[in-house]
């Protein structure tokens, strides 16, 4: 589970900001949190709110490129290839990141300084509980002797992963020890667990960058092969009242478009009652809510399923405001959520600040210079817990709500 992230210099994060989903063991919650092993509490949920331009996306971008970096980088980057992170505009500092997660057994620090060419420094910190503190046990710097990686423990062999290093300014030493195959690293991975998320670099990905019909094909032939997620797909679009029936996955002849003639894909069907009996139509065919549920759908069940967090931008996106409780509920739910999987969205449909409760509320805004700042709506003295966030949020009470010239 992921318990906290600290940015700074990142994109419009300049200063530190951090995204913080813990609380006390004491504070009153519900089944949308969990209890850890650190001996607080982890929010499942967490909901970003604020206006167009505020940084909200570049929050939730931290995590998607922490992400890739910490699993990925040492396969996916090329031994020159510049590190794919941005910092503050004008600024040549180095960008910072911190990450805390839970694994049950374990609570995990990792703390990284970089910049495009190069890791500064990589430390990796492990909860002791019988002293309550946070020890090292894997830290990398790079120096003018070229790469150093050291170890206060037995964690893992660390001349190993130097060796590794050698030549790679631009990957993590954890995706190095990824590569190994090694139990400690295998742990690291499942810790984090299963990470689902439509914001890259560049930004939101979904519904811009592809069509629709080669979205509806993919989420076909994922179902195709994980057929036992279609049962759940049917439930969840009956429950949304939709007026759908039936759930299946068809294969159609389609147009090739490169080598003429047709080909075999698979697309999602769905079945409605009408006057004349049942009628089946492509999902392509339905409304562009009907779509825009249906992807998230395909894109929870994994995470949900193995456990992990669904990290999305704009979940609003084509969907009325009250289907957002029906997904908010798959998460809470601990029948669909058996792993305790978490949610992370921003949204501007600011009802559903009701929906969530005040440690779970982030509020995002940004000064006159383009700094961004996030703080959390228990921050906020004077916030009750049984108070309508919705009305006084719109009132302007917590700030973070568009300032608009009007002439």
């Amino acid at each position: 589970m992921i318990r906290k992230i600290t940015t700074e210099n990142f994109f419009s994060l300049q200063k530190e900001a951090t995204l913080d989903l813990t609380t006390s063991s004491k504070t009153p919650t519900d089944y949308s949190f969990e209890k850890s092993y650190y001996g607080d509490q982890v929010s499942i949920l967490g909901g970003v709110f604020g206006p167009n331009a505020s940084g909200k996306t570049n929050l939730l971008k931290s995590l998607s490129f922490l992400n890739f970096f910490i699993r990925h980088s040492y396969k996916e980057l090329d031994t020159k290839d510049s590190i794919p992170v941005d910092c503050f505009i004008g600024s040549d500092d180095p960008i910072k990141f911190s990450l805390e997660f839970d694994d049950r057994n374990s609570v995990y620090r990792y703390d990284i300084e970089l910049n495009k060419s190069s890791v500064i420094s990589e430390r990796l910190k492990r909860y002791y509980k019988p002293t309550n503190s946070f020890r090292t046990v894997m830290l990398r710097k790079q120096g003018k002797k070229g790469v150093q990686v050291s170890q206060n423990d037995d964690f893992t062999d660390a001349s190993f992963i130097q060796e590794l290093l050698k030549d790679r300014p631009n990957a993590s030493m954890i995706s190095a020890g990824m590569v190994t195959g090694r139990s400690e690293f295998k742990k690291l991975d499942q810790a984090i667990g299963e990470f689902m998320c439509n914001v890259n670099r560049s930004g939101k990905t979904d519904l811009h960058t592809r069509s629709m019909a080669k979205q509806m094909n993919e989420c076909a032939d994922f179902l195709h092969e994980n057929q036992h997620f279609i049962e759940d797909i049917e439930l969840r679009l009956k429950q949304a009242d939709l007026g759908i029936t039936k759930f299946e996955i068809h294969e159609v002849d389609v147009m090739n478009q490169e080598e003429g003639g047709t080909k075999k894909m698979l697309f999602p069907f769905v079945t409605h009652n009408t006057p004349q009996g049942e009628a089946t139509f492509s999902l392509l065919q339905e409304s562009s809510g009907t779509q825009r549920l249906f992807t998230l759908l395909r894109s929870f069940l994994p995470v949900l399923t193995e456990g992990g967090i669904a990290v999305i931008d704009e979940m609003e996106s084509d969907l009325h405001p009250h289907l957002i409780p029906l997904l908010l509920n798959l998460f809470v739910d601990r029948d669909s959520n058996p792993k305790r999987a978490q949610l992370l969205f921003t949204c501007h449909h600011v009802e559903v600040l009701n929906q969530l409760a005040k440690e779970q509320i982030f509020l995002v805004e940004k000064d006159d210079n383009n700094l961004s700042t996030v703080k959390r709506l228990s921050e906020i003295k004077g916030v009750r817990r049984d108070e309508n966030h919705f009305a006084n949020y719109n009132a302007g009470r917590y700030d973070a709500i568009p300032e608009l010239d009007v002439y």
